[in-house]
């Protein structure tokens, strides 16, 4: 059934003359998500925790950056899990105008070269996920202990420079059933709250707080950055901090840290 659905996803981006995606290695991150949709009966990028995409992807092991597609199917009557894929892709293709065409958008987004994804079903109902994933760093080393941050690897992707590592934070809370199918959970995810930016000696962010990286250095498709994450946890107190390392055009990771006092 996975590797039906991934024909599905790369017919659609060949036809839009885009690469094909692979399957990520990360096979826990999507499926675990349709697996308890499925269980508990609910609908949301949101889970029972409170964990949004990223920091279930990053709990499975994730180290590139993730932006998820959920879409379900359920009948009164017996349903066809083949057919209901179908539908379910060409849905989020083609009638795609309620969600401001953003799973299409992620499905034809040109930098994703995999994905993993999550099938769960019964007889009358049908859930996929899809967590298309941009892998293009291979790592050394991508750690915080004791608030200090240690970046380090190669980028598979040539003539791309660094330019700063975003911080956001969310404090997520346990949710019921209930809440997860009404607003705002039931529609599209954001990276939650802004908090600054790590960046190199010198540089300042324009908004939010500036972390002065202790080592930043790129030498071709090889960088090492270090900092301490300890002012942006002090901004905001307990919760999940995502980094996210920023070149020109994309983002390469959305790593989150959970932090408590």
């Amino acid at each position: 059934m996975v590797t039906y659905a991934l024909t599905l996803i790369n017919a659609d981006r060949q036809s839009n003359g885009l690469e094909n995606v692979t399957l990520s290695n990360n096979v826990n991150s999507a499926q675990i998500h349709a697996d308890n949709i499925l269980e508990h009966s609910f609908f949301s990028h949101w889970d029972l925790n409170g964990y949004k995409p990223y920091m279930r992807y990053t709990l499975a092991g994730g180290q590139g950056s993730v932006s998820e597609n959920c879409a379900w199917m359920y009948s009164s009557g017996f349903i066809d899990p083949k057919e209901a894929l179908d539908d379910l892709q060409w849905n989020m293709m083609y009638d795609d105008a309620d969600s401001d065409w953003g799973h299409r958008h992620n499905i034809l987004n040109s930098f994703h070269n995999k994905v993993s994804i999550g099938i769960s079903y019964n007889n009358t109902a049908v859930c996929l996920v899809q967590d298309f994933e941009d892998t293009y760093v291979s790592w050394d080393t991508l750690t915080v202990s004791n608030n200090e941050t240690i970046m380090k690897g190669t980028m598979t992707k040539q003539n791309s420079t660094i330019r700063q590592v975003a911080i956001y934070y969310d404090n997520p809370v346990p949710l019921t059933v209930e809440q997860l199918m009404n607003p705002p959970f039931q529609g599209s995810y954001t990276l939650g709250t802004f908090v600054g930016m790590a960046l190199p000696s010198g540089w300042e962010a324009v908004e939010g707080i500036t972390i002065p990286a202790q080592v930043w250095t790129q030498n071709g498709q090889n960088f090492e950055i270090q900092f301490n994450l300890s002012a942006a946890l002090t901004s905001h107190g307990e919760g999940v901090y995502t980094l996210l390392i920023w070149t020109d055009d994309h983002y390469l990771t959305t790593y989150s840290v959970w932090y408590e006092i």
